[in-house]
């Protein structure tokens, strides 16, 4: 009986460990989207600028320039991170493939067995 308490608690802790990984997965990606969208917005504010800017008479101020390329080393970070983001999600996807086809497989059996019972 204590051994199949034991089970019991190590299927528990795999299914809190699998539903946290889920979770992870999906804040991960909710990251890679909000980062995305900021990146591409970072962009669109630095080309609008840019383009505004260069069609104006005369010299471009020394803050105007500045305020380019902050925005754009700024955009240039918010990609990178989401590219970054994006590899841990498909790394996760990756490990997480063959907890689901397990957890099919024990399903499965299970019902099976019940159906035999």
């Amino acid at each position: 009986m204590s051994e199949m308490m034991e089970n019991k608690a190590s299927i528990d802790a795999v299914y809190d460990l699998v539903e946290r990984t889920e979770q992870k997965k999906k804040r991960l990606t909710l990251t890679i989207i909000a980062v995305s969208i900021s990146s591409l917005l970072g962009i669109s504010i630095d080309a609008f600028a840019l383009m505004a800017f260069l069609n104006r008479k005369g010299d471009m101020d020394a803050a105007i320039i500045l305020f380019i390329v902050v925005v754009s080393a700024i955009s240039v970070i918010l990609a990178l991170q989401a590219g970054r983001r994006f590899l841990v999600l498909k790394r996760l996807n990756q490990n997480l493939g063959p907890i689901g086809e397990l957890e099919e497989t024990i399903y499965n059996e299970v019902l099976r067995h019940n159906i035999d019972n």
